[in-house]
């Protein structure tokens, strides 16, 4: 099954389906290599889950959590998920190369020469967060001069040990330091969701995705995000929330249920629109 978006044509398949299709077209040597690797992930997301609705966080989630410097296969189970992401999105079974996310997870301490470079997997972000990240900096960077400032007429008042101003603006400082580093750290990995070729009708990172609620017939229109762009104020909810993962690629009239503490929550996909 295909649909087609704006010229673009990506297949509907199960991952265990490409799993077989990807392993047949391997050489032996190079199938007895990486089939276990690629079967271990395969496994972990599950064999009936549509390719068309791997995201960037999940892939990054378990690599974070399965791949690991200590191992001594690291490179080649990472090697092995690079080659079947690069064929998932050569076939058009993904819109884009996940394997990008694929990193051996960083550890506290050097493992000798032989050791593979780490490297930090990307943050899957939408446009308008990183944008938003941007001027969350800027307006940070413009808040610390004030603070270094509070910090030094607060101490000239005299004995420090009883001093609450100073031990606030000191507390304010360091808790707008640890933001900024983290928004720093954020920019750097930070990579914009690549919409090109997405088929129009599939719930992705970042569409917007109206619903009704069944129970209370109510509805609601969400966009989709990164756990770092999260904002149940602004309806934006993570493709990690309960919500976002049924939501994730859903099209038009599918329904999902929703297991909360309280009991489950039915939702009716009434229209989902991309942002361009």
């Amino acid at each position: 099954m295909t649909n087609e978006s704006q010229g673009a044509t990506v297949t509907q398949i199960t991952l265990g389906e490409a799993l077989s299709e990807y392993l047949q077209s391997l050489k032996p040597a190079v199938r007895h290599e990486q089939e276990a690797y690629v079967r271990k992930y395969v496994e972990h997301a599950d064999p009936s889950t549509i390719t068309s609705t791997i995201t960037g966080s999940r892939v990054e989630s378990y690599s974070e959590k399965d791949v690991r410097a200590a191992d001594p296969n690291a490179q080649r189970r990472v090697e092995a998920l690079k080659a079947f992401f690069q064929f998932l999105k050569k076939k058009n079974y993904t819109t884009a190369n996940y394997g990008i996310n694929v990193r051996v997870r960083r550890t506290g301490g050097r493992t000798g020469a032989s050791a593979v470079r780490l490297e930090e997997a990307p943050v899957e972000m939408t446009a308008e967060g990183l944008e938003a990240l941007k001027r969350e900096l800027n307006e940070i960077e413009g808040k610390i001069p004030d603070l270094v400032k509070a910090i030094e007429v607060a101490r000239s008042d005299g004995d420090l040990r009883e001093n609450a101003p100073y031990h606030a603006a000191r507390e304010a400082l360091a808790f707008t330091n640890d933001r900024k580093q983290r928004i720093e750290t954020s920019l750097k990995r930070a990579v914009v969701v690549d919409s090109s070729g997405r088929d129009e009708g599939l719930a992705a990172l970042g569409s917007m995705v109206t619903v009704t609620y069944v129970e209370k017939s109510r509805q609601e229109t969400y966009q989709l995000v990164g756990s770092r762009e999260a904002n149940a104020g602004e309806r934006r909810i993570s493709v990690e929330s309960p919500v976002g993962k049924k939501l994730l690629g859903c099209r038009v009239g599918d329904e999902v249920e929703v297991t909360t503490p309280s009991g489950a929550m039915h939702y009716r996909v009434d229209s989902v629109s991309q942002i361009h």
